[in-house]
């Protein structure tokens, strides 16, 4: 059996399902392969999908035409606006969904695309194969099972299945890709076979527990917010009954226990070498690492509507079962639970992403993409967000089209690719708002007005998702023309004004002029105005409209700055450039720029060890070389 294709996805994770409906939502015959169609889209840690930075992301990848957003609507059972008293830039739609219901509904999405196949199998094998003018270079895969699948082009999106082991306790572990799955040993060998750069990272799991055995009278009852809210702009999915969370507090108990079996650690018996995520650590590393905390905050999370299991959030753990339950009946309410599942901590290759073009293309083997953890990230949203820009890219090859490269003032997916390619990793990588210099820029509310037009100039969206952009786009404008042009008059606003505690006003004034009053919502003047607001997509286009107007001027002043950082970025490096040879540079910078390679002086100045003096140098030393004055000289 032998099969052929423009784009074959290894894997069915987050990266690999937005990478292979990417694909064949530009019409490319799309093949994803993975080793159990039953567990397409499986949100193998905590079952949400959001939060800071992460829910911009899953917007974004919405925006793109993506799976997740419509996934999440259908699946969601509480959400909940992060930061949502705080400014727009920091805030964070993120939604508790059914662990069912989600791939289910990431099934559906991918049932649907009609250049999309599904497989199920196991590649044990990557071989270049050199083509010719009617068939160029191009990729031989060969599974567990004898078969052969061939492309010109891959995305490999294998998670933590490389060489993946799970770790219970000390000297408790066994190789898997995730519980009850098998690693992927095969690929893992023929992938280093290639020369790659290969590392270890790990990350973990918390314990479940059953509900019907927790005390919830002793618990914080968390209710998820009101309101319509929606992560997908383009379809509008049923939204499931909600569920409440719930709050515990680890106290004294807990790290008694956790300090009396240190040494039955994986993480802390020498069992993982693997680096682990600093911004999500285990339970063992918050008692080692913070001694002096007196509490640690849990969260008990439901996994869904037909089961009464929780998710216990924030106690990530390698100790083994017995130690597991002894540390859950330390904390109030939870003194007689009853583990559903244990927590395990699972560590796996990746490899280091300074090996990657923005494309997400392996810069040294051609036509080969990398997205989602064997990139050395972590989190459903960011792999989806790879995942998106590595199946179009490789789409995109295939049709001989110019790639499609986001920026950093253009979305958070962009700042995620970009720190993976120029700064590389030491840990697992998570996004934070913190990392995005344009924060005002790349808000959740303007996702689908940044990247919509974007992705119906690509070609990634289908033709309702086009129709709905259109709307969403008329509907924007009309709200903005409406503020602009209508005129309030005193006693219309009068009580608004009052109750607002802002100052009254003594005749006819434009919405938008008291739309910059931060006292003042832009539904409440609407409604003043007698414009009805309803529905979801309304309420999203206001908001777009209203955070634009408030933060006009600081809008426009970072718009500024972006156009001085694209100024910069249009200064092109050569491919080839000699740097080993630039001895104007530190030693340090010509060692990370020839690491790296930037395709231009905007990415050589965001690489760690590459000073403002060293980029100035960069600048004379490449000129020197396009003259062809420099010994060595390269071409432009």
């Amino acid at each position: 059996m032998e099969q052929r294709y423009g784009v074959i996805v290894v894997g069915g994770g987050h990266a690999g399902t937005e990478a292979a409906a990417a694909s064949a939502r530009l019409g490319v015959p799309t093949l994803m392969i993975t080793p159990d169609l039953g567990r397409i889209g499986q949100m193998s840690c905590n079952p949400a999908i959001g939060g800071v930075a992460k829910g911009i992301v899953a917007r974004e990848v919405d925006a793109l035409g993506g799976v997740m957003g419509r996934a999440t609507d259908a699946s969601r059972i509480q959400f909940r606006m992060l930061n949502a008293s705080r400014g727009p830039a920091v805030r964070g739609p993120r939604a508790q969904c059914d662990r069912t219901l989600y791939p289910r509904a990431v099934r559906r999405v991918l049932d649907g695309l009609e250049e999309l196949d599904l497989f199920q199998e196991l590649v044990t094998e990557l071989v270049l194969e050199e083509g010719d003018s009617e068939n160029p270079t191009g990729w031989r895969l060969n599974t567990r099972g004898g078969l052969t699948f061939r492309a010109p082009t891959v995305v490999v999106t294998a998670g933590t299945f490389l060489r993946g082991r799970i770790h219970v306790g000390h000297g408790e572990a066994v190789g898997a890709g995730r519980a009850g799955e098998a690693a992927s040993l095969e690929l893992a060998e023929a992938l280093e076979a290639r020369g790659l750069e290969m590392g270890r990272f790990k990350t973990g799991t918390p314990p479940r527990v059953d509900g019907r055995t927790v005390d919830f009278r002793r618990l914080e009852r968390q209710e998820g917010d009101p309101g319509d809210f929606r992560f997908s702009a383009y379809s509008r999915e049923d939204v499931p009954e909600q569920r409440p969370c719930w709050i515990a507090w680890a106290g004294e108990g807990l790290k008694e226990v956790v300090r009396e079996n240190l040494s039955e650690s994986a993480l802390y018996g020498g069992e993982i070498a693997g680096q682990g995520p600093r911004y999500c650590p285990s339970i063992e590393d918050k008692v080692v690492r913070f001694p002096d905390s007196p509490r640690h905050q849990v969260f008990l999370e439901p996994e869904g509507l037909e089961t009464t299991e929780l998710y216990v959030n924030g106690l990530s753990t390698s100790l083994p079962a017995d130690v597991q339950v002894e540390f859950l009946r330390t904390i109030p309410g939870l003194e007689q639970a009853r583990i559903t599942k244990v927590g395990y901590a699972i560590e796996y290759d990746y490899f280091p992403p300074h090996q990657l073009s923005h494309t997400l293309e392996v810069r040294a083997l051609p036509n080969l993409y990398f997205a989602g953890q064997i990139n050395g990230t972590t989190g459903y949203e960011e792999a989806a967000g790879q995942g998106v820009i590595a199946g179009a890219n490789a789409a995109l090859r295939v049709l001989g089209r110019e790639p499609l490269v986001l920026e950093r003032d253009e979305a958070y997916i962009g700042v995620l690719i970009d720190d993976l390619v120029t700064k590389g990793v030491d840990e697992p990588y998570r996004l934070f708002t913190s990392r995005a210099e344009f924060r005002l820029l790349l808000r959740q509310d303007n996702a689908v007005a940044r990247l919509g037009p974007r992705a119906r100039e690509v070609g990634l969206l289908l033709p309702d998702q086009l129709q709905a952009l259109e709307e969403r786009e008329g509907l924007e404008e009309e709200v903005e023309e409406w503020f602009r042009n209508t005129a309030l008059s005193p006693e219309a606003v009068a009580e608004l004004l009052s109750e607002a505690g802002t100052s009254p006003i003594s005749e006819p004034t434009r919405a938008v002029e008291l739309l910059k009053r931060p006292e003042l919502s832009g539904e409440a003047l609407a409604r003043a105005g007698g414009r009805r607001v309803a529905g979801a997509v309304a309420r999203d286009a206001l908001a777009a409209v209203e955070v634009a107007v408030k933060y006009e001027g600081y809008v426009r002043r970072e718009e500024a700055r972006a156009r001085r950082l694209r100024e910069q970025a249009e200064f092109a490096l050569p491919e080839n450039a000699p740097y080993g040879r630039m001895r104007t540079l530190s030693k340090e910078a010509r060692e990370k720029l020839e690491r790296v390679r930037p395709a231009n002086v905007a990415q050589a100045s965001r690489i760690p060890g590459v000073s403002p003096a060293d980029v100035q140098n960069l600048v004379m030393e490449v000129r020197r070389l396009k003259e062809g004055k420099a010994e060595g000289a390269v071409p432009t």
